[in-house]
């Protein structure tokens, strides 16, 4: 039964005089919570609330006589209303972007639930607090508040350990806060509990850019494992060049044939195209394939910036055909 049909069906209270103190009490308690019950139904939930709960003080007053059977009935009317109430206003609230003020009904009704056993609201609450507690870490990590977007999203954690999205919206926060090792460690663990979508797009973005990075410093092998890495969660053109070119420098000449092929099947229009075929040339002459060399050497003569090493390649050292 909804709140509204439970104001309703308990209409019949009225004001009575059956002992003059005790009477009057009861009466106001009664006219109390039906003012309680007008502001309800017109979604007035704070007043609804401030008039249901002094009823409820009013009526604590009375010993079990003087309460009578009406006290009882509206005592036990009021007390299930309460939580009720509470989650209707902050899933109005909610719904109006005040999540921090709705975070704190639903705490009170959760509470209230449960000091009066209630059934259902403390779930309801649960999942919704769940809702709420990820649109405010996710709200406060695109303001650039960080270090607020970690404790909510870790509050959220704490009562769903395995909920992935948080995981995986608190391994973007740390990324942004700099903190590379622990957004590696969340964005790992989400594609465990099974974020396989964006994780592994991020964590390969994260690899990626580690592995480009040292091809200033021509750390090839840093560049060839951190290629493998990206690679490994989430394969791209710009994957396979890193992987291909540092195998190259590397003397890896079966993975650097691999990976630049790849490279050239993902992007056949690449602007350096060429100097893709030079590599290739470069690995085939290495494993000691005269004829896939030369192949791609010829490929190279009329290009400005190979043409010399190409022809020398073609014409004298190996001497192709």
């Amino acid at each position: 039964m909804n709140i509204v049909r439970k104001i309703f069906a308990i209409s019949f209270f009225s004001i009575t005089s059956f002992g003059v103190a005790f009477g009057q009490d009861l009466a106001v308690a009664t006219d109390t919570y039906n003012a309680g019950a007008v502001a309800l139904n017109n979604k007035e939930y704070p007043v609804a609330l401030k008039s249901f709960n002094k009823a409820l003080q009013i009526l604590a007053l009375l010993g079990p006589e003087e309460m009578g059977e009406e006290g009882k009935n509206l005592k036990d009317a009021i007390i299930p209303l309460i939580p009720q109430i509470h989650l209707r206003y902050g899933k109005e609230l909610a719904s109006n972007g005040s999540i921090d003020e709705a975070l704190k009904q639903l705490s009170k009704a959760a509470s209230s639930a449960t000091n009066s056993n209630v059934e259902g609201v403390i779930e309801e609450v649960s999942e919704l607090r769940k809702q709420l507690l990820f649109a405010s870490g996710s709200k406060l990590l695109n303001s650039g508040k960080l270090n607020e977007a970690i404790t909510t999203f870790d509050k959220l954690i704490e009562i769903d350990p395995t909920n992935s999205d948080a995981i995986f919206r608190k391994g973007l926060t740390l990324l942004k806060m700099d903190n590379e090792e622990g957004a590696i460690s969340c964005l790992e663990k989400a594609i465990e509990l099974g974020e396989t979508q964006n994780a592994p797009r991020q964590l390969s973005t994260i690899f990626l850019k580690k592995s480009a990075a040292l091809t200033r410093t021509k750390d090839w092998n840093g560049v060839f494992q951190n290629a493998i890495k990206a690679n490994q969660y989430n394969e791209s053109p710009m994957g396979f060049k890193l992987l291909g070119i540092s195998s190259v420098q590397l003397k890896k000449y079966d993975e650097a044939i691999a990976a630049i092929e790849s490279y050239l099947s993902l992007d056949p229009a690449a602007k350096d195209k060429n100097n893709m075929f030079y590599n290739l040339a470069t690995s085939f002459e290495g494993k000691g394939d005269k004829a896939k060399a030369c192949g791609y050497y010829k490929q190279l003569l009329n290009d400005p910036t190979f043409k010399q090493v190409a022809e020398y390649k073609v014409k004298t050292e190996l001497k192709c055909n």
